[in-house]
């Protein structure tokens, strides 16, 4: 027999989803920028003030998004850790691997970028879960003879990320993919230098 609290705590999650679910829909047919808080209420059927008891802004619904493609990042990433021979042709192959990723979550990497140019708190938690990468390249770092040569493996990582991060939101989200191919080669033999050492 269910008890109260739990019907309650499986209604609120349930208003939840709801938002998440009719904020994803709204940013995907108008955009980040273009919907507001009293849209997503009134697609998930509440009122505006039940979306506030669920988010402090729209921006937080954003970071809940990312937070769900995130493990799915970090797996992407252990992959490529595990390139027994990460040379550039292996890594392209990632690559092309890691581009489905990113077509698959068009629509979120497209508000992740417009949230972080309007809210701290987007981009706080972008950068912080760019920081969580290195963590799961455990082949590559244990290749460092010190915790010096550690750290800057890491900061490699973070900047070929942030590259990776860039070209691909041009040529992925938007659409910008004449040059993909060119783009990924490129990207692949820098990678390659990185993760061969």
């Amino acid at each position: 027999m269910a008890t109260a609290q739990g019907t309650r705590e499986r209604q609120k999650q349930a208003t939840r989803e709801a938002l998440i679910a009719a904020a994803h829909e709204l940013f995907t047919r108008e955009s980040y920028g273009a919907v507001g808080a009293e849209a997503i209420a009134r697609a998930a059927g509440v009122t505006r003030a039940t979306f506030y008891l669920h988010f402090r802004s729209k921006a937080e619904v954003v970071v809940e998004l990312m937070r769900r493609i995130e493990l799915e990042i970090m797996d992407s990433f252990r992959v490529l850790d595990s390139l027994e021979d990460p040379d550039p042709e292996s890594i392209a192959a990632w690559l092309h691997g890691h581009a489905g990723m990113w077509r698959r979550y068009r629509m979120e990497f497209a508000a992740i970028e417009q949230a972080m140019a309007d809210d701290p708190l987007v981009a706080e938690e972008w950068h912080a879960m760019l920081w969580k990468v290195p963590g799961v390249m455990e082949r590559l770092l244990a290749r460092m003879p010190d915790d010096e040569a550690r750290n800057t493996a890491r900061l490699h990582l973070m900047t070929l990320m942030m590259q990776l991060e860039r070209a691909f939101h041009f040529s992925l989200v938007r659409g910008h993919d004449h040059h993909h191919d060119a783009v990924v080669a490129v990207l692949a033999t820098q990678w390659s230098a990185l993760l061969r050492g």
